[in-house]
């Protein structure tokens, strides 16, 4: 089955959550004999209240279609947080479809009113992206930040592609694994909910030929889904600036959200933000989106 198949990334995630849980987190005693990190399989069994016969065909891909019931038993038993809870529920749906059994979908666009508060951002960095991290808008305070995003292919106006795949990237954040290892566990969370998602599927498949990070990330199956935080980026004009970023859903089909960064406006990172807003003034820049 191939990396992103429904049945065998069920299968994958149950395995990789095992493995990850000690047990003295779930009330268990280590014992000298134990060889394993994590759990056995009838012990994550016992605390889901099933048998280890039927959760050895989970984790072997077997068993197809788990019930609610028992997909929220596992959870608890693995301690999953709210995110891996909900993952763990798409991957077990999306085995159940095919994908020809999906409608055509037409590709996303992003609604007029969203491109006017973009525009009206003059300050505070702001994108649109999609599930599959793929950028679709921004605002100058934004490529000013990161990237020129108009000097790139459309094709690798992607966040997960330019944190794995782009020599700037690196540089630019001063945490890359977080960054890198956050826009994996997004592509994670889109391709269960949207398991048979073309472009996601391209996207992962070509990510994992040209980077061996992106690889190993990918296989220890982390995910999660839209959130809030914050990241320094190591500016090459202005420097160390620190800043919160928040994404909002826009209603829609596609689940596209808008990614707004903000900072105190008595920071320094304020400061060089302003500076750079007053200095793009008499700028002119075309977005092909915008047109």
């Amino acid at each position: 089955m191939s990396a992103t198949a429904p049945v065998s990334d069920l299968a994958h995630f149950l395995r990789s959550r095992r493995a990850g849980l000690a047990p003295e987190v779930v009330g268990l005693p280590r014992t000298g004999s134990r060889r394993l990190y994590g759990l056995r399989r009838a012990e994550v069994a016992a605390l889901a209240g099933i048998s280890p016969e039927y959760y050895t065909r989970l984790e072997q891909g077997r068993q197809r279609r788990p019930s609610p019931e028992v997909l929220d038993a596992l959870a608890t038993a693995m301690r999953l947080d709210e995110d891996s809870r909900r993952h763990l529920h798409h991957l077990a749906a999306g085995g159940a479809h095919q994908a020809n059994d999906r409608a055509p979908v037409d590709p996303p666009t992003v609604p007029k009113a969203t491109l006017r508060l973009l525009r009206s951002l003059s300050v505070w960095p702001a994108h649109v992206v999609t599930p599959m991290r793929d950028i679709l808008a921004w605002n100058d305070a934004a490529a000013w930040l990161h990237v020129d995003f108009a000097s790139l292919p459309t094709r690798y106006r992607n966040f997960a592609w330019f944190a794995f795949c782009d020599p700037r990237a690196p540089d630019l954040f001063a945490d890359w694994h977080a960054v890198a290892h956050s826009n994996v566990n997004r592509l994670r969370h889109a391709l269960a909910a949207d398991p048979h998602n073309e472009r996601g599927r391209q996207l992962v498949a070509e990510l994992a030929s040209q980077s061996s990070q992106f690889k190993a990330m990918w296989d220890k199956h982390d995910v999660r889904g839209p959130h809030t935080g914050s990241k320094t980026f190591l500016h090459p004009q202005a420097g160390p600036l620190q800043l919160d970023y928040t994404a909002y859903v826009i209603p829609g089909r596609h689940a596209l959200e808008l990614v707004v960064l903000t900072t105190d406006e008595n920071s320094p990172t304020y400061a060089a933000l302003t500076t750079a807003a007053s200095q793009r003034r008499d700028r002119v820049i075309a977005h092909p989106q915008w047109d």
